[in-house]
């Protein structure tokens, strides 16, 4: 099992627990486990190339993921993952 915690904002849109569990061993998975219980929540964080979109921020276990990171990033069980919105500007 992980640990999902989303943005409030995201989760109040759709009416989402912002902190979840759930069995994945990928980001994609974990995609399509939360698009099955909140339609559409998947393409508000991915690209359809399979890419996070820009403008998140994605910790797996407290390890920033790249800008734009790969959907197919491994997740170990137990893991949390925090998606977050980036901060930009001066």
């Amino acid at each position: 099992m992980i640990t999902v915690h989303l943005p409030a904002g995201l989760a109040d849109e759709f009416r989402a627990d912002p902190v979840l569990t759930m069995t994945a061993r990928t980001c994609a998975e974990m995609l399509q486990s939360l698009d099955s219980r909140y339609p559409g929540i998947a393409s508000w964080l991915a690209e359809p190339d399979g890419r996070f979109r820009q403008h998140l921020s994605v910790f797996v276990s407290g390890r920033r993921l790249a800008s734009q990171a790969a959907t197919s990033t491994p997740v170990d069980d137990g893991s949390e993952v925090w998606v977050l919105r980036a901060i930009s500007g001066g």
